[in-house]
């Protein structure tokens, strides 16, 4: 017994140890290994842009790690997330598998709304995902901008401004777009306003130019337009380039509306100017230069607040929109309003071209509209700037109104390298008081640009011109058109934009070379776009509210000085917005072939051309039990045959506006949708 314990003791120990060594031996080769880390990234065709229906250049490549090593078998899916108006692509696979170098490909095409929107990568057992950020474009992109008087319920016309893009198929079609709209005390400034293909439209006489623009923002905001539908009279010049006014009765304004040819890259030097209503509800306005360096901003600039007036204050900002969306909308922050505080003003711009922006102020409390353009490859701006040139003026904001126009002549002997003297004539209109009447004012001042920052200048001791006597003076590229960008064969390309640094008025304008006048003005024998914003004056006709605002644009013909709408084919008189009824009492309204026609004098040397009492400019009749027609005292200053500045100065009202050459060719060529050769004459039904 003794014997056969131990041995089945021993047994039992051995066993135990055997089992024991086999356990932990069997425990420790059961535990599975840390299973491969996945990983997934972008590895190129991000950023990309292509035309509605276009398959991007690139391919959208996918790089799948295991552990830090390419992993090659693994099935990557692709999923196009669209963005907020329904942008995305359609991708030519939704799974790839990744070869041996890791990777997986596929190549996508644009639907048919432009905008951004992204498309992420995902690897099976990765834990997280790739993305791809891209856009869709359109084919045309226009850029436009207005900015005048808006209806307000609760305090009458109000300041406001509207910056946008408008994206076309080659048909005419609108495929969508964004716009910032801000009436600076009822704003709208955030978010951007979506333009929705649906329900938006643009219709145009090829042969006249003349047309409309519907744009509906209704879904992102209905407080704009009519319920959020934007109406725009448009009268094209070329295919490139047309006047605008808004022409729903929300609002009246003027403005430009043009072709895009980039959406990024918007560096270099620039000249600007703004203007507006501040955070107080005044008029004011800026004017500088400024660098724009990858996307940091320095420079130098004025500003005029309700005629406090601040010179050569130091601009620094940031240009958050180098790489500007598919709308080349940007956005600038770093400006400031020193007159109230260094109150932040948060911008925002639409590129129409490398060497122009449209900019709007979006702050909830004060706007500002206008516009910046470069000055080209110039290392230094001197008195040569300005030679003999035109110039136009004028203040389009709240409470304050002035319009001017006239020639420059800079003296044959410089003062100095920087410095002149200059002459000219011109005209004035301020607040309904017209400075001179009957006759150009004698003009005469001193001009001067800045050593040390380029084109920043001044004119001073001006006389002859009312209450003008300083203006600040920012030169632009001598080798861009400032009204019509995309045209840089114009004989009036430069010279600068200015502002009023006086305490009545905070108007902007532009200076321009003027080349020879015809002493008969046959010169003028062409067809012409046209287009100007009024005010209505301290007398005004025939309601009395003095300050408000109609607008209006069209087309017409000059043959041996008699101006007169509708001749050189159908008939296509002008389109006149008038909210605020101040051509028959009691009626806002907007006009359509309204007739235009007037018989101006011989220019004088200056090329200036009147419209004597006997023929003077008369618009109208425009319907309506007292809309007969009114006789308006216009003059014109001749820059060359192809723009000429006009100057309404009456007592009742004053305009300022321009007569740009049409291009009759490129219209024909337009792919636009076509609008009636023949528009009635009937008033739009309310």
């Amino acid at each position: 017994m003794n014997r056969n314990f131990t041995s089945i003791l021993a047994l039992i120990l051995v066993c135990l140890v055997f089992g024991f060594l086999t356990g932990c031996s069997s425990s420790n080769s059961s535990t599975p290994p840390p299973p491969p880390i996945l990983a997934i990234t972008a590895t190129s065709g991000s950023g990309q842009k292509a035309n509605v229906g276009d398959a991007f250049t690139n391919m959208l490549v996918a790089t799948v790690t295991s552990n830090g090593t390419a992993a090659s078998g693994v099935t990557v899916t692709f999923t196009a997330v669209a963005g907020s108006a329904g942008q995305s692509c359609t991708p030519s696979a939704t799974t790839a598998t990744t070869t041996s170098d890791g990777t997986a490909s596929i190549t996508c095409t644009a639907n048919s709304t432009p905008g951004a929107y992204s498309v992420t990568a995902a690897a099976t057992g990765a834990t997280a995902t790739a993305s791809f950020t891209e856009g869709n474009t359109a084919p045309r992109v226009f850029v436009f901008y207005v900015n005048g008087l808006e209806n307000s319920a609760s305090e009458g016309p109000v300041y406001y401004g509207v910056a946008g893009a408008v994206g076309f198929d080659l048909s005419g079609n609108v495929l969508g777009g964004e716009q910032d709209y801000n009436d600076g005390q009822n704003g709208f400034p955030a978010p951007t306003d979506t333009i929705t293909a649906t329900g938006s439209s643009m219709t145009v006489n090829p042969t006249t130019g003349t047309g409309t623009l519907v744009l509906n923002v209704s879904a992102s905001n209905p407080n704009v337009g009519v319920a959020g539908i934007e109406t725009f009279a448009v009268q094209f010049l070329n295919a490139s380039h047309a006047l605008i006014t808004q022409f729903d009765g929300s609002a009246t304004s003027s403005g430009s509306f043009d072709l895009q040819t980039a959406t990024s890259s918007a560096g270099g030097n620039f000249a600007f100017t703004l203007s507006g209503i501040d955070i107080a509800g005044f008029p004011f306005a800026y004017g500088g230069v400024f660098s724009n360096t990858s996307g940091t901003i320095h420079g130098t600039y004025d500003e005029n607040d309700s005629g406090k007036v601040l010179v050569e204050n130091t601009l620094t900002a940031t240009d958050n929109g180098v790489g500007a969306d598919v709308y080349g909308r940007g956005s600038i922050t770093g400006f400031t309003d020193p007159n109230n505080g260094n109150e932040p003003i948060s911008l925002v711009y639409y590129i129409v071209g490398p060497e122009v922006l449209r900019i709007i102020d979006v702050d909830a409390d004060d706007t500002m509209a206008g516009s910046a353009y470069g000055q080209g490859s110039a290392t230094s701006f001197d008195s040569t700037v300005l030679s003999t040139d035109v110039f136009g003026i004028v203040d389009n904001t709240e409470d304050e109104y002035f319009a001017a126009a006239g020639q420059l002549v800079a003296a044959n002997t410089a003062v100095g390298m920087f410095s002149a003297t200059f002459t000219g004539e011109g005209d004035d209109d301020e607040n309904g008081t017209v400075m001179a009447t009957g006759t150009p004012c004698r003009v005469a001042g001193n001009y001067s640009f800045s050593t040390t920052v380029l084109g920043y200048g001044s004119m001073t001791g001006i006389t002859g011109l009312g209450s003008i006597h300083t203006l600040g003076l920012y030169a632009t590229d001598p080798k861009l058109n400032l009204l019509d960008p995309n045209n840089p064969t114009a004989a009036n390309l430069g010279a600068a934009l200015v502002l009023d640094r006086d305490d009545f008025a905070q108007g902007t304008g532009i200076v321009v070379p003027q080349g020879t006048i015809a002493s008969d003005g046959s010169d003028l024998n062409n067809s012409y776009g046209f287009g100007a914003q009024a005010f209505t004056g301290e007398g005004s006709w025939p309601t009395g509210n003095a300050g408000w605002e109609f607008d209006f644009v069209g087309q017409g013909t000059f043959a041996s000085l008699v101006f007169t709408t509708g001749t050189g084919g159908p008939p296509t008189p002008a389109d006149i917005s008038d909210p605020y009824a101040f051509f028959v009492s009691g009626t806002p309204d907007e006009y359509t072939a309204v007739t235009i026609a007037g018989t101006s004098a011989a220019p004088d040397a200056a090329g200036r051309y009147a419209f004597p009492s006997a023929t003077p400019f008369a618009v109208g009749p425009v319907g309506g039990a007292d809309g007969s027609t009114v006789d308006f005292t216009v003059v014109m200053y001749e820059a060359d045959p192809g723009l000429v500045f006009s100057l309404e100065e009456d007592t009742f009202s004053e305009w300022l506006g321009t007569f740009q050459e049409m291009s009759a060719s490129s219209l024909k060529a337009m792919h636009l949708k076509r609008g009636p050769l023949v528009k009635s004459q009937a008033k739009p039904k309310r």
